[in-house]
Order: structure tokens, then sequence, then C-alpha cells
């Protein structure tokens, strides 16, 4: 009996020091471990949500605000994850009727992002908002997995097999208990919400925005009525406003909701981020945004099995975006915008008038003429030894806070007109277009002075060197006879009168194209778009906006290049010439009974292109030779028929002439530049040669007021001639706003203009290219560029009218922004500034 008792004493003795091996070993555990693994339980069951910075501002070098994100208030729908029931599905959905009325009657709008959709013949169909097959199909997958359908995987790759847009709508609003008598387009925004909820219910934690930007009273009544709108909430956002709306619009540019997946991916932005689509928001992105990853915060938070949020364990903030501050003066691009609208209706209404009084040279009045009236333009103000825009205007604008909500029908059609209609007013006049940087146009006598400097700087004429004007101005041929066919002349009413011995100054005054003509064809086609690249006419300015186009100046390779694709191609001329030689090439094999690919057609017109090198000179056989190897046209019948010659007269039309080299001295031929090309130009005129980049960004700077970056002037080209150069071609510039010279823009000064002086301190040249091949006066690209003051110029301003009917047509707008810059200069100067110790009295 006693083994018996000691038996079970030792038997608890192990028993006891066992547990106390235990009990100490969790001690242990607890003292040495415990907040490793008290982490890993957190992370195990933390999630992680990236918070994001504000958009820096957009401020005018006056730091004036342009541009700026304001606090917004959204409504989000958060549905709780421990509620699955059919009975939480009926409360949800009656919960978000009620919602979706308060939203409404408050003037907000609820996400429409559902797949299924109604035509307009009421029939059901799925957008999936990408148009590649393999995105549809993942799309589908998504969908059907987040909405729980039962398909099998082998039929989600084959379409024909899908479940049917109209049966998934039926199962959605069953499932959802979407009443029976509510219409699809009420239905629909419910569907909106709840694929959103499902398609996110990897992160049910993170709530789903529902509306964005809703009013105040929105707000008021949702938090009012939490308890009867359970999963709805309201928070905080921003948003983007533009304060001057059309005003300054194509420099700004607008955001909108367009992040791509390689933005996502790279980056880090989510999709419901606003990245820059246009101007400055668009070539500053990097800066303003606060979005990326660099920017981001977080908040972790601790979340149930169903993905609740429980509570928070980690906060970092996020850091916003910079501030751009532009080089533009944004009281000067409102003077500009005004003047260039006032411009355009009165010369729309002079051009209406002239066309309704003279039938018997327009036609008569009506669309039916066709003659293209001023209904655009641009007017670029340039610092002239610095290359910083001071003012950029386009017309017309368009205001980019139309883009943060979505664009109405109204405004859709106001900016890129009705689908299918033609020549409606947004194609005519293109108000996303920003006319300064992207229009290409003839320049006309405003590129004289580059040809003027061309012919001093290569010798091809003296300064004081004399032309007369003996207009039309005779070419000869290589034989050496007249070509007086179409013979170009001078502008002027008698010539020889009004344009006798003209030098560099004078002619630059007179505008004489004859002079020009002469000039231009001692040099050659090649000196004269070798001096235009040195003022920088054929290469980007460099101007920090997207869209910029490139001007070009005439050549062969650039009238034709046949190294190059019809693609490639500079100009459109060879486009044409392509598809007229490919229609003949359909004709002559019908006429000689044979047939060939389309392809082999192709082939043979191209390869006929490309004889064209400059000259034609013995080629005929080449062309019967191509005809016949790529699509099987004897030689023999192509000898007997006009065919060869029909061909070459096609080919001629892209061969470099002297003709075209005459008429690109006076701007015109195959030449186009855009208006701030034009502006950097002139500039180096004002300042003696520098030729600058351009730019309109100032400073980057950051959320704590710190410059990141600061853009300096740079130089493009340096010009190094003569200063009595210089001098010459702007005496020129100051006779054609001079009166006592009598120059182009002489007589078009307003009395209160001259009253002030203003004239008497710039200089400047006028413009009227002409467009087509039948010109019309009406249809003239008016240039007008104007240097200023005139001593010592500081700023370039560039007037450009497409049909702007001439040069001096301009003159009023002109005057309005150099009576601004002058008045604004004289209330600077020390003599007008009040005494201190007058002010403090």
């Amino acid at each position: 009996m006693k083994f018996k008792y000691t038996r079970f004493i030792i038997i608890g003795a192990v028993l006891l020091a066992m547990m106390g091996a235990l009990i100490f070993q969790l001690g242990m555990l607890t003292l040495n471990q415990g907040d490793t693994l008290s982490q890993k339980a957190a992370d195990e069951s933390s999630r992680e949500i990236v918070l994001k910075g504000t958009r820096g501002r957009i401020m005018d070098r006056n730091g004036i605000v342009l541009a700026y994100s304001a606090t917004c208030y959204n409504v989000e729908f958060l549905r709780n994850g421990d509620n699955r029931t059919d009975y939480d599905n009926t409360m949800y959905t009656d919960a978000l009727i009620k919602a979706i009325k308060i939203i409404e009657d408050g003037g907000g709008e609820i996400i429409n992002t559902s797949y299924i959709q109604m035509n307009d013949d009421g029939e059901l169909y799925y957008d999936w908002g990408v148009k590649s097959e393999s995105g549809i199909k993942a799309r589908y997958k998504n969908f059907c997995d987040a909405m729980s359908f039962k398909i099998k995987d082998a039929d989600k790759d084959d379409m024909s097999k899908w479940k049917s847009a109209e049966d998934a709508y039926l199962e959605l609003r069953a499932a959802w208990d979407i009443p029976e008598e509510m219409t699809f387009a009420d239905a629909v925004k419910i569907i909106s919400i709840r694929q959103e909820v499902n398609l996110n219910n990897y992160r049910a934690y993170e709530p789903v925005t529902i509306a964005y930007d809703v009013s105040m009273e929105v707000v008021a009544q949702i938090e009012m009525m939490k308890d009867e709108l359970p999963g709805l909430q309201t928070s905080q956002s921003n948003t983007r406003v533009y304060p001057y709306g059309e005003s300054a619009a194509h420099i700004v540019g607008y955001v909108q909701r367009t992040v791509t997946k390689e933005m996502k991916e790279e980056s880090g932005y989510s999709y419901s981020d606003y990245v820059g689509v246009s101007g400055i928001e668009y070539s500053m992105e990097k800066y303003l945004t606060g979005a990326t990853t660099e920017h981001q915060g977080r908040r972790v938070i601790e979340v149930n099995r169903n993905g609740s949020e429980t509570r928070e364990l980690e906060y970092v903030s996020p850091t916003d975006g910079c501030d751009v501050i532009l080089t533009m003066d944004y009281p000067m691009q409102k003077t500009c915008e005004q003047a260039l609208s006032s411009l355009i209706a009165q010369l729309y209404e002079y051009e209406t008038g002239l066309i309704e009084s003279n039938p018997e040279k327009y036609g008569e009045p009506g669309e039916s003429n066709g003659i293209k009236k001023a209904e655009t333009g641009s007017i670029t103000v340039l610092n002239a030894n610095t290359g910083q825009i001071l003012a950029c205007a386009s017309y017309p604008s368009y205001d980019p806070n139309w883009f943060i909500k979505g664009l109405s029908t109204e405004q859709s059609e106001y900016l890129f007109g009705k689908e299918g209609e033609k020549n409606s007013a947004a194609s005519r006049t293109t108000p996303m277009r920003n006319k300064a940087i992207s229009a290409k146009l003839a320049p006309g006598s405003v590129f004289k002075m580059v040809t003027g400097m061309a012919g001093l700087m290569e010798g091809a004429v003296g300064l004081h060197e004399t032309i007369d004007d003996m207009s039309p101005y005779i070419l000869y041929d290589e034989n050496g006879k007249p070509i007086e066919k179409n013979a170009p002349s001078c502008h002027a009413t008698h010539p020889r009168q009004d344009h006798p011995q003209q030098d560099i100054v004078k002619a630059i005054t007179n505008s004489c194209n004859y002079y020009f003509y002469e000039v231009a064809n001692r040099l050659g086609v090649e000196k004269v778009a070798k001096w235009g690249e040195e003022f920088g006419l054929t290469t980007k300015t460099g101007i920090e906006l997207p869209g910029e186009a490139v001007g070009v100046i005439g050549g062969q390779k650039v009238l034709y290049d046949n190294t190059l694709s019809i693609d490639e191609q500079k100009v459109s001329l060879p486009n044409y010439v392509y598809r007229v030689i490919k229609d003949r090439l359909h004709d002559y094999l019908a006429l000689c009974g044979k047939e060939a690919s389309e392809d082999d057609i192709a082939e043979c017109a191209l390869k006929l292109m490309q004889l064209q090198d400059g000259s034609l000179d013995g080629k005929g056989g080449e062309v019967r030779r191509i005809m016949s190897e790529t699509i099987g046209i004897p030689e023999g019948i192509s000898r007997v028929q006009p065919w060869v010659s029909e061909i070459m007269s096609a080919l001629n039309e892209i061969q470099w002439k002297a003709t075209l080299t005459i008429r690109t001295g006076i701007g015109q031929a195959v030449l186009s530049v855009t208006p701030v090309g034009v502006a950097r130009y002139v500039a180096a005129i004002a300042n003696g040669g520098t030729v600058y980049d351009v730019h309109i960004v100032s400073q980057i700077v950051d959320s704590d007021g710190r410059i990141v970056e600061t853009i300096e002037p740079s130089v493009y080209n340096q010009i190094s001639a003569p200063d009595e150069y210089w001098q010459a071609i702007r005496e020129g510039m100051k006779g054609v706003v001079s009166p006592e010279d009598r120059g182009t823009a002489a007589k078009k000064w307003s009395e209160a203009f001259k009253a002030k002086g203003y004239h008497e301190m710039i200089i400047g040249k006028t413009g009227s290219a002409q467009t087509g091949n039948n010109p019309i006066d009406i249809e003239n690209t008016s240039w007008f560029v104007v240097c200023a003051p005139r001593d010592n110029p500081e700023i370039v301003v560039v007037v450009c009218i497409p049909s702007g009917y001439s040069g001096s047509s301009s003159v009023t707008a002109v005057e309005d922004i150099i009576t601004y810059y002058f008045d604004k200069q004289l209330a600077k100067a020390p003599e007008n500034l009040n005494d201190v110790n007058t002010l403090i009295q």
C-alpha cells in the first residue's frame, strides 16, 4: 500500500516538473520574442492604405494662382465585411437608393462605371472600356468572379458562351433586391456602385467613392441620416480649380483621371488620381503631382477576417507636389486675350462686309462661296533678352474646369463638333489647340528680314546696294529664254515708280517683293534655308508646352525627299502626287487589259516617285522599265502611249524650281513657321543676334517653399553679324510703322495712339501670306511683328490671324498691347512714384 502512494507521489512530482518547465519556457518566450511574435500577428491581420499628397499650384510670375487644388467632399460606400446576408443586401440597396436621391437632388452625379449598358434601342450590351480581346477577356473573368457568376473556366475564353448582358443584369437585380419598378437608368447606378465594391473585394476595408465633389448640403444630409444609411459616409479630398476659366487655358492645361496601367505600376498612381493631360499640367506632371510613390504616406490598420477595420496601427503623412512658377505675366496675358478676341470679331465683320459688297469679286455671300474668314488666331509676347514668354494667347479658348466633372453635350460639341458633322465650327476653330505653338503657316513678308540678313552675310547683296523694282520678276530657263508666264510682281501699284533704288532699309520699309526675289535668286534656296535655321525657324523653340510644331523652309528635300517614305515627308504635296500616280496606273492597266494587285501598284507608284531627286532629265526610260517590272505593262505599249509624259508631269510637281526659290525669299512657297518660332527669330533681330530657347517656366518650388529648380535663359544660337547689318534691318522695321517713311503700316495708327507718341517708340513688320493655288485676299494670313522700345527693345509681340486679310489689319491689337506695356512702364518710372513720406502722412 505504501508503495502505491509513493508511486502517485512520484508521478505527481514529474507532472509538476513538466508543467514548471512549460511555464518557464512560455515565460522566456514571452520575454525574449514577445515583440516579434506580436508584430507578426499584427502583420497577418493588417492592411496598408496609401495616402496621397495635394497637387501643386501653377502661378504666373507675379504669384497669381492659375490652378490649385481645393478641398471637396465626396460620398463613399463601405460595406461591412461581416454583413453578407440577404437581409444585409436589401438593407444596403435601400440605403443606396436614398443616398442617390439625396446626391442628385443636391446637384451631384453618381459614378457610372457599370460594364452593363443600354443602347438607344433599349438593348443591353457590355462596355468593357478596352478594345483589345485580351483586355476584354480579363475584365469579363474578373467580373464573373466578383459577381459570383458560375461560369466554366473553359467558357471564359469563348465569347459565344458568355453570359449575356441582359442575363447578367437580371441576375444582379435579383441578387441585390433592386425594386422591380426601378428603370434601367436608375438601376444601373446601384449596379455601378455594387460592381465597384465587388471588384474591390480584396481591399474591402477601403470605401468606394460613389459621387465626387458634392455640395455641403448633400454632406449635411448624409451625415444627419447616418442611422438610415448604413455603409454611406462622406470624406474630404481635392479637386482641381482653374479660377480664370478660359483665360490662359492653353498654357495651364487641364487634368483628368486618365491613369494608365504603366503609370500605376511604375510610379504608384491609382486610377482615381488626376494627371495632367495638356499644357503645363501635362509637361510639369512629375513636379506638380502629389500622387506618385515618393510623395505617398500610409495608414496601417488592423482588420478582422472579413476585412473590416478594427484599429489604426500606424500613420505616415504624405508630401504635397511642387508649385510651378511661370514666366507669364497674367495682366499682359489678359490684355492679349482681350485684344485678340476683339480683333478677330472686327475682322470677321469687316470681311463679311467685303464679301457682301463685292459679289463680282468674291461671289454671292453665303457658305456656298467657301471663303474662309477670320475665326482663329494667336498673340505671343516674348522677352527679347531672355526668351521668356510674357503672354501666349490663342483664340478660341475653352474652360479647363469642364473636364473635372466631365463634359456636357454642349461643351463636347463646342470642343469637338457633332459626330458626322462636316465643316463644324469646332473643326474650323479647334478650340483645344494652342495656335501660338502648333499652327504652321506661311510667314509672308515677316520672313524678309531672314532673306535680307542672308543676302548681306553671304555677300549676295551689299549693305548700300540698290535694286530697282522692275516687276514682273523674270527668270530664265537653262537655255536662256525668259519665263514670262505667271511671273510674279511686287505688290506696289506702280512698282518702278513707287520702289526705285531699294536698299535693304527701303526694301524692308516698303516690303518690296522684287528686291527679295532678286536676293533669294542670287542666294539659292539652300542658303535661304540655312539662315532660316540660324534664326531657329526650323527647330523647336524648347517651350515647356506639349504639341509644339516645327517649321520647314523649302528645298528639294523639303518638297520631296526620295529617301523617305510617303508618310515621312515634311509637306503634304508628295502624298497627293502619290495618289495621282496610283490612280493613273489603275487607268493604264485597264486600258491595256491587265491586272495587278494593290500592293504591286503601290510599289510601282513609290518607285516612280523615287526617280525624283531634283532632276527628271533622261528618266523616261526608267519610267517604262519600272511599270513593266512591277505591274507588267510592256514597254512597247507604254512607249506609244502618252503615259510616260503624264507620269513625268506628276513628278514635276515635286521638283524644286527657281520660281519656288524666289517665292521663298518673300515668305511663301514651301515654307511654314509657327508664331512662337517667329517670336524668337524677331527677338534675335531686336537683341542683335542672340537666338534664345523659349521658356514659359521660371521656377519649381516645393511644398516647403524651397526652390527645386530655376530655369535660366539658354541660347540656341548666336549670330555674329556686323552691328551695321542689325541696325539697317531695324531701321527698315522702323520705317514700316513710321508715317514719315510711308511704310506698310504707317497710316493705320489711331489718333489716340499717336497722341501718346507710342508709335514712335516701336519698330515692326507686316506680312500678308497668300494661301492656296488661287489666293483670295481675305484668306491671307495676317502677321504683324513689333519690337519695343525702339532704341533698346525689351519685348517682341507677334500677332498671327489666319484669313486676316492683311498684316496691317492687326494694328488695333498691337496698339492695345503696346499701350498696356508702355503705360505700365511709365507708371513704374521713378518720377511717377509717390514719395514714401507722402504716403506715410
